[in-house]
């Protein structure tokens, strides 16, 4: 049996000017971010989505909500698709972060795969919990399903599926409401990857 699988960014949010660190600070969606997910609500409008399952964070929620406003589909909020725990970086400017901690800034830097900011949680420890996760879903599912997530989550799905390194894992684009469609073949357990924008 042939069938997608679907990991969507939620909408954009209001984190103000400067860039900052996010993470699981629970930010809903701007204007901007609704408007988004209202163009992923047309885009999935004719598709066929047996469940979707979503991350609890609100911006996650909302974007479902909008998505699937008057259709019947379920959705399986999911724990381990929260995004990666930024600690005692959370709501900080990438600024204050170099300005302030200039060494710790500058060994994430060099370090992407295994920093682990105070109180938050590495990449390869995001790893460490949304992939066998994501795999008991595909597992377990039928038919085409969608994931509603986050950034790091996705990119964490994706550089698994394509053997990049997490080193790298900032090669992998990931706009706010994107869509990368995963082809599967349950049969020979092989996939094909579209990146749909």
């Amino acid at each position: 049996m042939n069938r997608s699988i679907y990991l969507v960014r939620h909408g954009n949010i209001d984190a103000g000017q400067e860039k900052r660190y996010i993470g699981v600070t629970d930010l809903p969606l701007s204007e901007e971010g609704i408007m988004q997910a209202q163009r992923l609500k047309k885009f999935f409008y004719s598709i066929n989505i047996e469940k979707a399952y979503v991350s609890p964070l609100m911006r996650c929620i909302q974007t479902a909500d909008i998505i699937f406003e008057n259709r019947d589909i379920e959705r399986v909020v999911v724990k381990e698709f929260t995004e990666i725990n930024m600690g005692q970086w959370e709501g900080k400017t990438f600024k204050y972060i170099k300005n302030f901690f200039p060494k710790q800034f500058k060994k994430r830097g060099e370090n992407i795969d295994t920093f682990v900011p105070t109180g938050g949680e590495s990449f390869q420890e995001l790893k460490d919990r949304v992939i066998p996760i994501y795999e008991s879903i595909v597992k377990n599912s039928l038919g085409n399903i969608i994931i509603i997530s986050h950034a790091g989550v996705n990119r964490i799905i994706l550089s698994n599926l394509l053997a990049i390194p997490i080193k790298n894992i900032f090669q992998i684009d990931q706009q706010y409401g994107c869509i990368d469609e995963i082809y599967y073949d349950d049969e020979y357990k092989n996939y094909q990857l579209k990146m749909l924008r």
